[in-house]
């Protein structure tokens, strides 16, 4: 019984996975690159944490 319940619940996890990428995948370009530099603002202190930053990680002062 709980096996099926494990089952029926990780269906329901891909089914909105595969709901959540095509979300993304429709999102306009804009939308998708404001994503993108969201995302390396949130790596860029992570990366200087660790070690300098190399010249190509230093993000652009840009907003989309």
């Amino acid at each position: 019984m709980k096996r099926e319940f494990a089952g029926d619940r990780m269906v329901d996890v891909f089914a909105r996975k595969r709901a959540w990428h095509r979300r993304r995948a429709e999102a306009p370009l804009v939308e998708k690159v404001r994503i993108l530099l969201d995302l390396q603002r949130q790596e860029i202190p992570l990366l200087a944490a660790q070690r300098p930053l190399r010249r190509w990680e230093r993000p652009w002062n840009i907003t989309p």
